[in-house]
């Protein structure tokens, strides 16, 4: 059997364990696809397998280094920056005969569309980092590694979507009614309109049929259909999301019978945040055991302290104080709000075998023992259906104290081949043997975002002081994200690396990559 072919072997004798825990994140080795388990990793080896010090080389190796990346998905960003263009108060307080009395209906149109699409199709947002300061003598490894991870995933409420109609008399007083069908006619009626385009005909039609249901009249419901349609034109809500939000959740909620409690001004539609930052002191040794010509084994632990903060927050999309509204800027800023910190431990434990000098295969397991953080309280919003003494209404938003999920490091095991067929290239590749649970707060969600990567490449070493790298990973757990594709360059002591996803998603505007990183790092050996 040739080289390749029992490398292939090995690979193909790992079986998925399901566990949990933050995301592997691949520190110094982004441009091999994220493949490291198997390779020798100088000073980084406290990191990504501790048996890899019983083969360090140099007396000293040291590497600084600092990475960023981002990824996200259709769904959230997109119609949170939508929601941030509407007028709110317009559409909760709903006035047929106002001025802007078409431009609410389209608002209120939008709206409802954003929130019903948002719960249906969900999306995410993350954002991670490292700032690694790693050392290593000989068989024994140390330093410091920072790390961040942090997610957004949004919590809609579909239920309170209806607004109230808001009527003054000319004696001044105020009246506040459910809002319906005919209230949405009244507001378009003694206008002409023309087909934007936006709605097909067969769309058209199909709307205009379902308002006739209540106002009996197939023009004024056409006038209705096509107010709509103009108002929808330019918004970037495709034409099909818009009908079936239309027809399965906004016009069911103007007919109910005996009138309607669920009320915009109730309604909680969120974005939950949650992320850890988290520095590890670890001190790892390998220690070899030479097997003749059946090759060495390498045998290492780490142990490590680690000090995490846990931060949570529930943020809301609508209803917000003061009735600003927020863009998917402001759910970056809110990760990091609201957190509460600790201390722990954590063990990893590694093995690496090699074979002559062409073939190493290890394994690592991280966090053994499933070191935990404790999470902060987080403001939880609700309506509050208690009447304010002064103003004889309801008292509105609010919010309760609710305690936040504790995150704890689950363990991880990686499995890795890593391949020298001549002295200039090296060929390597990883998968996650765990299907590891990230951060993100799915136990408040309903879902939780999973990640189990396989990756690889090659490098390109033909001089000591040039390096050519680049490959490819995927998340096997999560088919929101494709393929990454990976590429990096060493040019003597400065290691540059990045990666982008194929798949691409919209974030204030832009059509961006679905997943980002990018990694600068000085790594010296004497």
């Amino acid at each position: 059997m040739n080289k390749i072919g029992i490398a292939a072997v090995l690979l193909g004798l790992s079986l998925p364990v399901m566990a949990q825990a933050v995301e592997f994140q691949p520190i110094g080795a982004l441009g091999m696809g994220g493949a490291g388990v198997a390779r020798n990793n100088g000073a980084l080896t406290a990191y990504w397998n501790p048996a890899g010090g019983a083969f360090n080389d140099s007396p000293f190796a040291m590497n600084l280094g600092v990475g960023i990346g981002a990824k996200g998905s259709d769904g959230l960003t997109e119609n949170v920056d939508r929601m941030s263009d509407i007028k709110f108060d317009s559409v909760k307080n709903f006035n047929k005969t106002g001025p802007g009395a078409v431009n609410a209906v389209g608002d209120m149109v939008k709206l409802v569309t954003i929130i019903d699409d948002i719960n249906k199709r969900g999306g995410n947002l993350a954002l991670n980092g490292q700032v690694p300061v790693a050392f290593s003598i000989k068989h024994v490894s140390f330093g410091i590694y920072g790390n961040f991870e942090g997610y957004v995933q949004p919590k809609a409420d579909a239920n309170n979507v209806l607004p109230n109609t808001v009527t003054t008399t000319g004696t001044g007083t105020t009246t506040t009614t459910t809002t319906s069908v005919t209230d949405l006619y009244d507001a378009v009626k003694g206008q002409t309109y023309t087909p934007s385009g936006y709605f097909s005909t067969d769309q058209l039609t199909s709307l205009a049929n379902e308002f006739n249901k209540t106002l009996n009249n197939p023009a004024n419901s056409l006038q209705l259909a096509t107010a709509i349609d103009n108002q929808l034109n330019g918004s970037g809500i495709p034409a099909d999301t818009a009908l079936t939000s239309l027809t399965t959740t906004l016009i069911p909620a103007l007919t109910t019978t005996g009138g309607n409690t669920k009320t915009f001004d109730k309604n909680t539609t969120s974005a939950m945040t949650k992320a850890i930052m988290y520095y590890e002191v670890p001190l790892s040794y390998g220690h070899p055991f030479d097997f003749g010509n059946y090759g060495k084994l390498g045998i290492g632990a780490t142990a490590k302290v680690i000090s995490g903060s846990v931060y949570q927050n529930q943020v809301l999309l609508v209803n917000r104080p003061g009735g600003d509204s927020a863009g998917s800027g402001d759910l970056v800023k809110d990760i990091t709000k609201n957190s509460k910190s600790s201390v722990n431990f954590g063990l990893d434990l590694g093995a690496l075998y090699k074979y002559d000098k062409w073939l190493s295969v290890g394994l690592v397991a991280k966090n053994l023992n499933s070191p935990k953080f404790t999470a902060p309280e987080y403001d939880q919003p609700k309506f509050d259906e208690s009447i304010d003494p002064i103003t004889n209404k309801p008292k509105g938003m609010s919010s309760t104290k609710v305690k936040g999920g504790d995150v704890t490091l689950d363990p991880q095991v990686r499995f890795g081949v890593s391949l020298d067929p001549f002295s200039w290239l090296t060929i390597a590749s990883d998968l996650d043997l765990t299907a590891n649970n990230t951060v993100a707060p799915g136990t408040v969600v309903g879902s939780s975002v999973k990640s189990r990567n396989f990756g690889g490449g090659l490098e390109l070493h033909p001089y000591s002081w040039l390096r050519l790298r680049g490959g490819a990973y995927k998340n096997l757990a999560n088919s929101d994200i494709g393929t990454v594709l990976t590429a990096g360059l060493t040019l003597f002591v400065l290691d540059i690396d990045g990666a982008f996803a194929t798949d691409t998603f919209k974030l204030k505007g832009s059509t961006i990559p679905q997943e980002a990183k990018i990694q600068i790092a000085m790594s010296f050996a004497f």
